[in-house]
């Protein structure tokens, strides 16, 4: 595949997906969502094909969540509306793939990245590995809206409300991670998994997959992933709130370094 961001490999029934941008933690720009979802498509398409492996690339981070310098901010209300959908409309390509998907997380998860990581069927974890979703730091909220479908009531706000980093053994206690390996044997861990898994008839995973989607949108995931994207994109284009005025200018004036620093520094974190 001749993708800048992704790198994509199959064998043995397995489509192995990698975001690879380690010199930006796999940030993901708008392209990177783009090859993304035809990473998905592509296979689906493939009969020879039955479960995807989605990972990211180097030791350091699987996913550090949107590029916020690499595609330059929406201007106004209608640029962040679209800027919104397009990623929680990504990330929900992930969600609703009809053939199995792993997630294999080495390193930081985090905001977007922590989506990513969760909007798959299982997550196997590397030791080192931490998930978060920092957005309440700096006036927004994550993509899509999983952890309260996915862990407790408390549990999840463990996470959206203080915008704390978890280990993966954390993340295992609250339910979000199946199994957390050494870090030198998560692809090989997930790769067995994946096999395993492909034992099954693909037409008969797919259902299975489609049965428990279709039981969650009844019971209103669809519709709250809708209104969760439109509070977002307020927060998002909200001014003349001073916290999140000053740190956006701080993110124009002098960059990502500066505005991790200034978001983080009240929680002790940086």
């Amino acid at each position: 595949m001749s993708d800048h961001d992704l790198l994509y490999d199959v064998d043995d029934l397995v489509a192995t997906i990698t975001i690879n941008r380690p010199a930006k933690l796999n940030a993901l720009r708008q392209q990177t969502f783009r090859e993304l979802t035809a990473a998905i498509d592509r296979a689906e398409r493939d009969e020879t094909v039955k479960v995807i492996v989605l990972t990211g690339s180097g030791t350091k981070a699987f996913c550090t969540g949107i590029d916020l310098e690499a595609d330059g901010l929406p201007a106004d209300s209608i640029e962040w509306d679209a800027h919104t959908r397009g990623n929680a409309d990504a990330i929900s390509r992930l969600w609703y793939a009809a053939k199995p998907v792993i997630t294999a997380v080495n390193g930081f998860a985090l905001a977007g990245g922590c989506n990513v990581a969760l909007a798959s069927d299982l997550t196997i974890a590397a030791a080192s590995a931490s998930f978060g979703e920092p957005e309440i730091r700096h006036g927004a909220l994550s993509p899509l809206l999983l952890l309260p479908w996915l862990t407790s009531f408390k549990g999840f706000n463990e996470l959206y409300l203080t915008g704390d980093r978890i280990s993966a053994a954390r993340a295992k206690e609250l339910g979000l991670v199946n199994w957390v390996v050494d870090d030198a044997d998560l692809a090989s861990e997930a790769a067995r998994i994946a096999r395993r898994i492909a034992n099954a008839p693909g037409y008969a995973l797919t259902l299975a997959k489609r049965a428990v989607r279709l039981t969650m949108d009844i019971q209103g995931f669809h519709s709250a992933q809708s209104a969760h994207r439109w509070i977002d994109t307020y927060l998002l284009d909200s001014r003349g709130v001073t916290e999140k005025d000053a740190i956006m200018k701080t993110l124009g004036d002098h960059g990502m370094g500066a505005f991790l620093d200034a978001r983080d520094a009240p929680y002790g974190d940086r």
